[in-house]
């Protein structure tokens, strides 16, 4: 897709169940369609520019005071169990992590995985859980959806 348009879809998931978000991006503005309760959607119009703070509000991004992550081995493509629709399978890896969410984001081919927690915003990247601040997450989203 272009700069101009795009197909986004983002998910939460965590111990209450699973939120799938769109967003429709187009040269006249957003059209987003936020998961209410995993049956129904909100729809929602937004002027361009505001697809990197719709993302942060929904996936509840927020800074945890006292947050020292580190780097620890995490199989990336456990991701899936983790946003999927099994909720017994999402809860045991949450448990396992010590995680309060887990969320992902995609544009396209570009797709980006992490987890949500005590320790706050971790990566899932090359096998491994990376920390992050929520300054460098919004960051990474700017550099990456800036266009959008």
């Amino acid at each position: 897709m272009s700069a101009a348009s795009a197909e986004v879809v983002w998910v939460l998931a965590g111990p209450g169940g699973r939120l799938e978000h769109r967003a429709a991006v187009a040269p006249e503005g957003i059209h987003l369609e936020l998961g209410v309760d995993g049956t129904r959607t909100q729809p929602l119009e937004a002027p361009r520019g505001h697809l990197v703070p719709s993302l942060v509000r929904t996936l509840k991004i927020r800074p945890v005071k006292g947050a020292a992550g580190s780097v620890r081995p995490f199989l990336t493509a456990r991701m899936a169990e983790l946003v999927g629709e099994d909720q017994e399978a999402r809860d045991a890896v949450l448990a396992e992590l010590g995680a309060r969410t887990a969320w992902s984001i995609t544009v396209g081919s570009w797709t980006l995985a992490g987890i949500n927690g005590p320790d706050g915003v971790h990566l899932a990247l090359e096998d491994r859980l990376t920390p992050l601040t929520n300054t460098a997450f919004y960051r990474l989203l700017c550099q990456q959806l800036g266009a959008y």
